[in-house]
């Protein structure tokens, strides 16, 4: 049925052919993956299911290059914005008992929220970002939530190896 170029115009390199996925196909592979198969396999089960379309090697080199593209301008946007978090003083105002135990806690999601509010909306978006580590004045790891007033240093990764710190002030209301 395939010759050397196909009817939808796969190359068959090796007695396979070369296919971007549009599906999570079990065993094959995920969304975008680039993926060499069998001819009888691609016409019967992914062209069928829509779960696959051909892809030539040029196709392959031009998104390789967007997503290089992409990824250099994902990390300049993320140095951009740790060269603005870098070295902030979030100020956080919560309520307290005399001995300067607080009423719930501060947790990584209020940290985010308030660190968001400072910046243009859009800014610290992504799944990718994430606070890493919170110590208090003392260096320790603070497991969990804030739950006493104090200053702490906290790390947020904005990619995988871009981090910024910055620090958090709990005052009681």
């Amino acid at each position: 049925m395939l010759a050397k170029r196909g009817k939808v115009g796969g190359v068959i390199k090796g007695g396979k052919v070369q296919v971007k996925l549009l599906k999570y196909v079990e065993g094959t592979g995920k969304i975008g993956d680039i993926v060499q198969v069998a001819p009888a396999f691609f016409e019967n089960k992914l062209k069928r299911t829509n779960s696959a379309v051909l892809i030539s090697d040029e196709e392959v080199e031009q998104q390789n290059a967007e997503r290089s593209a992409a990824d250099k301008l994902k990390q300049a946007i993320a140095l951009d914005m740790k060269s603005k978090i870098d070295d902030i003083e979030l100020q956080l105002a919560k309520k307290a008992g005399p001995e300067g135990h607080l009423f719930g806690g501060v947790g990584k999601k209020d940290i985010l929220k308030e660190l968001k509010d400072r910046f243009p909306v859009g800014a610290l978006d992504g799944k990718q970002i994430k606070i890493i580590s919170v110590h208090d004045e003392d260096g320790n790891e603070v497991k969990g939530d804030i739950k006493v007033l104090g200053t702490f240093s906290t790390t947020i990764e904005l990619l995988k190896d871009i981090t910024a710190k910055f620090s958090i002030v709990v005052n009681s209301e």
